[in-house]
């Protein structure tokens, strides 16, 4: 490979820049044109064919490693992509299983308190939003690698242990974003019934209390539950502020004993009913979706839809530059999403790569993704396996492929602006290694041309997250500056 070609990655800023200015200024420090030009700078913009795919399995469950733990509840109804559902469920746990019973000890109340996190998606306006609670009637666990997805459900009794109504608005939960000195909760009474069997099993003799498996299958869980009327899905958290609280009293003193729903198995279910929408016939997984509208594009986090992007115009394009091309800059934008009104978008968008099978491609042990891995990052960090130590707390993907940022700190992602009703993001050096063809020396393989991607809904995180946005297929583009040698004849 020509060496003007192959960038030592951390000088790539500086060098972009001084290579821009350089080649703009057509005009030598005299005022006369030189006629010794070396390099011409060119601009294209490359169309983006796209398509609609459904992804069909994103872990809801609460890890004790992730980011976000959160548990969403609730429905809102979205002209543009229908009527989304969620629900969740939860175990308890005692907050201190060592703790004994005072003697004479007497049952007073039972009540489950949950912790707004503040995340909240669906009307803007102030509206009643009603929550229930059951019992889950099967058992929740971890064991064996057992995990729990958008659209996995639990079973629960349809009897209410609990149920409160509260009118919410959007202004409030906002308003308390940065309130550090509050904490807003919803505190909904539940049954004397329920109560009553907690209070009556906490007996350290009967070991229900010390050994949680005999809890868990005693007290399986619960479930929470929006109404048939709400207008929002709302998060509440899985911190220590979350708990039942159960009230009892002795002779001299009132007192509580909490039964916390940190560190135990949660998830959500998030559902979806797109009838009458652009996506009303999205049905199948992994395969590609033209919307009713055949212009329009959209991106939705919890039940997801992605945006897949086929870049292979570019390839083709440049081609015919014969590896003899820098690119000095590479930017992914989509201008003029669709008004989002109550409904706003996802934060930043993730370029994550496509397997053939339009599934996000997973690195595996095979010489052609181990010689993909060394080659895309020979000259420049242009793509990763994993998290590897990069710095982001929004995506957790640690066997897929994933586009590097400029940066070469973060995944790639666009920005989104509220100003401008747009995203934009850099991926020079992944297009740059698109321009190149390498073949590793020791495996003898020919690097893979990576041009099926997919825009990922990134923060708030996709899967703790019912997100979305729209947009005009034409208004996504991929602007290249690029420089190519002048042959003197």
């Amino acid at each position: 490979m020509n060496l003007w070609v192959k960038r030592i990655a951390l000088g790539l800023t500086a060098a972009v820049a001084l290579f821009l200015f350089a080649c703009l200024d057509e005009d030598n420090i005299l005022g006369f044109p030189n006629q010794n030009q070396k390099f011409k700078l060119s601009y294209i913009e490359i169309p983006i064919e796209s398509s609609v795919l459904l992804f069909d399995s994103l872990r809801t469950s609460n890890h004790f490693t992730d980011v976000e733990k959160r548990l969403l509840v609730g429905r809102y109804s979205d002209p543009a992509l229908g009527n989304t559902i969620t629900e969740s469920y939860t175990q308890i746990i005692p907050v201190n299983s060592e703790v004994v019973k005072p003697a004479k000890s007497v049952y007073d109340s039972v009540s489950l308190v949950l912790n707004f996190d503040l995340y909240h998606y669906g009307t803007s306006s102030a509206s009643v939003e009603t929550y229930s609670v059951h019992e889950v009637t099967e058992k929740l666990t971890h064991r064996r690698g057992k995990d729990y997805y958008n659209f996995s459900t639990v079973a629960y009794d349809p009897a209410k242990l609990g149920e409160k109504s509260l009118q919410l608005s959007a202004e409030r939960l906002d308003s308390m974003v940065n309130r550090t000195d509050t904490t807003v909760t919803l505190s909904i009474p539940l049954s004397s019934a329920y109560g009553e069997r907690l209070f009556n099993a906490w007996d350290n003799d009967g070991g229900v209390f010390t050994d949680f498996q005999k809890f868990s299958e005693a007290f399986k869980g619960l479930a929470l539950v929006g109404g048939d009327a709400n207008q929002k899905v709302v998060g509440f958290s899985v911190g220590t502020n979350s708990k039942v609280v159960l009230h009892y009293h002795t002779s001299t003193d009132t007192l509580t004993y909490d039964f916390l729903i940190s560190n135990v198995v949660s998830s959500s279910n998030i559902s979806t009913d797109r009838s009458g929408t652009d996506l009303s016939s999205l049905t199948t997984p992994y395969q590609e979706f033209i919307p009713s509208n055949a212009n329009k594009r959209y991106i939705q986090s919890g039940a997801p839809v992605v945006t897949k992007l086929d870049l292979s115009a570019f390839t083709e394009y440049f081609a015919a530059f014969n590896n003899k091309v820098l690119i000095n800059s590479a930017e992914l934008s989509i201008t003029g999403i669709d008004a989002p009104g109550d409904f706003s978008p996802p934060r930043n968008l993730y370029v994550q790569v496509l397997a053939n099978n339009n599934r996000l491609k997973k690195f595996k042990l095979t010489d052609q993704d181990t010689t993909d891995i060394r080659l895309y990052t020979n000259s420049s960090f242009a793509l990763t396996n994993g998290l590897q130590g990069i710095a982001t707390s929004s995506i957790n993907m640690d066997s897929v492929f994933s586009v590097m940022a400029d940066s070469q700190q973060e995944f790639a992602n666009l920005q989104y602006n509220s100003d401008t009703k747009s995203y934009k993001g850099f991926i020079t050096l992944f297009m740059q290694e698109l321009t190149q063809d390498e073949t590793d020396t020791n495996s003898n393989l020919t690097k893979t041309k990576f041009t099926n991607l997919v825009l990922y809904p990134g923060t708030p995180f996709g899967a703790k997250s019912v997100n979305r946005v729209g947009f005009d297929k034409s208004n996504m583009k991929l602007k290249v500056y690029y420089s190519t040698a002048i042959t003197n004849e």
